[in-house]
């Protein structure tokens, strides 16, 4: 059992602060600037955290379905999805008992080229089974945070 954690991936991001809602967040040779819409006191120069789990979301969906259509034996040509989030601002400003965090995430597909079409419906329940992120949300995971 022991061996199993050598196989394990580590993953990094370091954040600084840069400003009011603005940070950068450094991971590997990238730089991503993120930050709040003006109208609620960000300087719109990034997009918002939750933003960018979504997009998180659909790149992971994308990148796991790459992979399970070539095990499939197909090429995925094309995919394009689209992913809404709904989160009660409530939660975080601690107006309401109601959870901080999304309360729905919904992701549509627009498009899928490469599949058979009797084939889609298998390919997308496997994508969303070993996706990552889509597992991550929704399987939950511990978060530590250490002083």
């Amino acid at each position: 059992m022991g061996g199993e954690k050598n196989k394990m991936n580590k993953y990094k991001a370091v954040l600084n602060k840069k400003s009011g809602f603005e940070s950068e967040v450094k991971i590997r040779d990238f730089t991503i600037t993120i930050d709040e819409p003006e109208r609620i006191g960000g300087t719109n120069k990034g997009p918002n955290p939750v933003e960018v789990l979504l997009g998180s979301l659909v790149g992971c969906l994308d990148f796991t379905g790459t992979i399970v259509a070539q095990q499939m034996g197909y090429e995925l040509e094309d995919f394009k999805l689209e992913v809404e989030g709904e989160l009660d601002p409530r939660g975080v400003m601690g107006e309401a008992d109601v959870p901080a965090g999304l309360q729905e995430i919904h992701v549509k597909v627009k498009e899928v080229k490469g599949i058979p079409e009797e084939k889609i419906t298998e390919f997308l329940e496997a994508v969303q089974d070993r996706c990552p992120v889509d597992n991550t949300i929704t399987k939950g995971v511990t978060v530590d945070i250490e002083w």
